[in-house]
């Protein structure tokens, strides 16, 4: 599975952009839809793998020695959902002009184009 933050890589957004070129207007904005559709399913698969995963943390929290493992763990998990998410909203704010109208659930926030 493609983690989020890979989908606005500076290296994956120079391929998508390069490849959105000659197309017409309406094919781009389609084409930005489905990215940004495609990037937020990814977001929400990896959120629903760290909920499993932050339960078997449980599992292992009743032994004082996994605690500070675990809260590495829980950090890192953290900041790359909040980078997925960041990652995704300045797209949908940078695409705004050819995405007009379209709304996006992203963590249980509407955000409007």
């Amino acid at each position: 599975m493609q983690e989020p933050t890979e989908f606005f890589s500076p290296e994956k957004l120079q391929l998508f952009v390069t490849g959105l070129s000659g197309l017409a207007p309406e094919e781009v904005r389609k084409a930005k839809l489905l990215y940004l559709r495609n990037a937020i399913s990814e977001f929400e698969a990896m959120q629903a793998s760290f909920e499993g995963f932050g339960q078997a943390q449980g599992c292992m929290s009743i032994i004082p020695l996994f605690w500070p493992i675990i809260g590495a763990q829980k950090r890192l998990m953290a900041a790359k959902l909040k980078l997925g998410k960041d990652r995704i909203r300045n797209a949908i704010e940078v695409w705004r002009g050819d995405l007009k109208g379209e709304r996006f659930l992203l963590d249980g926030d509407e955000i409007v184009a």
